[in-house]
């Protein structure tokens, strides 16, 4: 490749290592883009960039790269030759409190060697950087093939590619910095720029740490990246400790726990625990860090033996900040910084501290637990307790009793917890199982043999109290059926199924009128999507249902109208109009409606019916009312064919199936 500008003859830039060594310090050590760039991102750091940007490549192919641009003090000619390709080179000079010359900053960089880590995942590094100091611009190319070929024993030093090197110049200070291109990866698929993105903010505490430093992945600062589930944390320490569970030498700033290690050494440290298992390997465990980069991957400080309430490892996820561990004059931290050396004298004590700290929490979280399940029972006690105020005073302790026991197992959750709780009452109210259930009430522990026995009963008398509720709603389908073949479509109709929505769906059993849905879409859904000027239209009846966040929109046409194109687009025009105000209005408790138009008749022709399916996949739906009296009766066949599967097909749900198919004959 043709080299520029090169004054004074040809530049040349050497390597003094073998081939072999370069396995060593990035293929086997940095695996994962992540950590690869991370130690790129500290080398930013160490040459006070105050902004790093990390562009990812959209797809895995040929000319595939990943990017790391700085705005640091850039690398003369004779630096990149000093500082970059002299391996190994103490970076620090011996003394492990080393700041940067400009922004005083702890050094991060120690061993010299993680400018080799792109090797991990690439086989060709090119770095182009600009020195603030002279404006010097050298480009230079790392290829690990053409490397790898010179040889696996000490010799030559191995050239080094110079692409373009420009002299000094004043002007081009100004455009300081390195960039660094990480080429012909080696990589099964693309980057996912989200998880990058949580991955690398995970990995330093820098960016909130200090104003002028940030780091940004396609664009995106990782300092707008939220490192935790927020809406799922159950407990946070030391915030949750109570006034006799805190450490007498705790002390506590912004939510961070502050404390005095056996060696002198100072820690900051917080520890959450979630409301469900924690999925996510760099978020499970205690992570450490030091000077605000990540030095071990979060683990529980390699404890050894039974710990109480080992259940919570599953939830908990916590940082410690030990800035002292970086500044021993041994290093104690792996190359790819993900381990510490912990059975060093002087990490020895925080182990120590971390073992006994992760027992404590797990102490507190399993009572915090237990104590949040007896809340979590006198809460939802209120349909509970009705029933159990209907037994005799002697009894009712017992069942209570009964039903306080599935408090202790930590696995249940409340909406399980409930439907148990109710099982236990149907089986002691039709007089079965009241052994089992008395044992239960005095049972310390639930013994396996009789969980599986009360589950099995419970389930079954559960679907058959379900099932005969569904016998009581098929008598409401048949009266819509007799009111259909009457003609009696308009008001009766439709508060029929205001009344009971779960004639179009059972998932809508909870769902409810919604009035002042209806007077917006009569003052100004309506006039906006112009369906008030057709006669059809005109006088139509407006039905909102609403559950959650999803609105139901029903529309009931004038008796004796066929559906045609017209309406059809109307329909369309509505809905989407409807769903175009939600968007507009976030403050709204809705978030989506999807609609149903209800007609005497639908036009058969190929452009209607082709419309009607693009339709329905946007969640509108037009039909006859054949076809919605069709829909209720299927929705509930299937539901009892449901309720009689999971009873394993029991004599008594099955005869109640039966008599549910008889009803929906007739």
């Amino acid at each position: 490749m043709e080299l520029h500008n090169l004054e004074e003859g040809p530049k040349s830039l050497r390597l003094d290592i073998t081939g072999r060594i370069l396995d060593h310090l990035g293929i086997q050590m940095y695996q994962s883009p992540v950590a690869a760039v991370a130690e790129l991102v500290s080398n930013s750091w160490d040459a006070d960039a105050e902004t790093v940007r990390i562009e990812l490549p959209d797809s895995i192919d040929a000319n595939a790269q990943i990017v790391v641009t700085d705005d640091g003090s850039g690398m003369t000619f004779a630096e990149c030759q000093e500082r970059y390709l002299k391996v190994g080179t103490d970076t620090r000079k011996g003394d492990p409190s080393a700041k940067t010359k400009g922004k005083n900053r702890p050094i991060l960089g120690r061993k010299g060697i993680g400018k080799f880590a792109g090797f991990g995942v690439a086989r060709v590094i090119r770095v182009e950087t600009i020195s603030e100091r002279t404006g010097e611009k050298t480009v230079f190319v790392l290829d690990y093939e053409a490397l790898r070929g010179q040889g696996d024993a000490y010799g030559d030093p191995m050239e080094i590619q110079v692409l373009e090197w420009l002299p000094p110049d004043e002007d081009r200070k100004k455009q300081k910095g390195t960039t660094v291109r990480l080429m012909r990866l080696e990589l099964g698929k693309k980057p996912n720029p989200n998880q990058f993105l949580a991955s690398m903010a995970r990995r330093f505490l820098l960016t909130r740490r200090v104003a002028d430093f940030d780091v940004l992945v396609n664009g995106t600062s990782i300092r707008e990246v939220s490192t935790e589930d927020v809406e799922n944390i159950e407990f946070r320490f030391p915030e949750d400790y109570r006034a006799e569970e805190k450490p007498e030498n705790l002390e506590i700033e912004d939510g961070w726990g502050v404390e005095t290690l056996a060696n002198g050494g100072l820690i900051k440290w917080r520890v959450v625990f979630y409301r469900t298992p924690i999925k996510e390997d760099d978020l499970r465990g205690i992570a450490v860090f030091a000077n605000g980069k990540l030095a071990q991957i979060p683990f529980f400080f390699n404890i050894r033996g039974g710990v109480e309430a080992q259940t919570g490892m599953e939830y908990m996820s916590g940082r410690v900040e030990a800035d002292f561990i970086d500044q021993q004059k041994a290093d104690l931290i792996a190359t790819e910084r993900q381990r510490v050396n912990w059975d060093h004298p002087s990490t020895a004590p925080l182990r120590a501290w971390g073992e006994l700290k992760i027992k404590e929490l797990l102490r507190i979280w399993s009572s915090r637990r237990k104590e949040e399940r007896e809340r979590a029972i006198t809460e939802k006690m209120s349909p509970v307790g009705e029933r159990l105020n209907k037994l005799p005073q002697t009894e009712r302790q017992t069942v209570e009793n009964a039903i306080r026991a599935f408090a202790r197992v930590d696995s249940l959750d409340p909406p399980k917890f409930l439907e148990i709780a109710h099982g236990i009452l149907t089986v002691w109210e039709g007089g079965r199982l009241r052994t089992l259930v008395n044992n239960l009430s005095q049972a310390e522990e639930l013994a396996p043999n009789a969980l599986a026995n009360l589950f099995a009963e419970a389930s079954v008398l559960t679907t058959l109290n379900v099932g005969e509720a569904v016998l009581t709603k098929l008598t409401i389908v048949k009266k819509l059926s007799k009111m259909i073949g009457q003609k009696e479509k308009e008001l009766k109709v439709r508060d029929l199924v205001a009344d009971y929505p779960w004639l179009i769906s059972p998932a809508w059993e909870t769902f409810r009128r919604e009035r002042s849905v209806e007077k917006l879409l009569k003052d100004t859904i309506g006039p906006q999507a112009q369906v008030d000027d057709d006669p059809d239209w005109q006088g139509r009846v407006d039905l909102a249902l609403a559950g959650g966040h999803q609105l139901v929109i029903i529309e009931f046409m004038r008796p004796g109208t066929r559906v045609d194109w017209d309406h059809v687009d109307r329909f369309y025009r509505y809905i989407s109009t409807m769903n175009l105000y939600l968007t507009a209005n976030t403050g709204s408790q809705f978030k989506q409606a999807i609609g149903y138009l209800i007609a005497d008749e639908l036009s058969k022709s190929s452009l209607v019916v082709n419309r009607l399916g693009k339709m329905e996949r946007e969640g509108m739906y037009a039909m006859d009312w054949e076809e919605f009296l069709r829909k209720a009766k299927s929705q509930w066949r299937e539901f009892m064919d449901i309720l009689n599967e999971r009873a394993g097909n029991d004599e008594r749900v099955s005869e109640l199936a039966t008599r549910a198919e008889a009803e929906l004959a007739e």
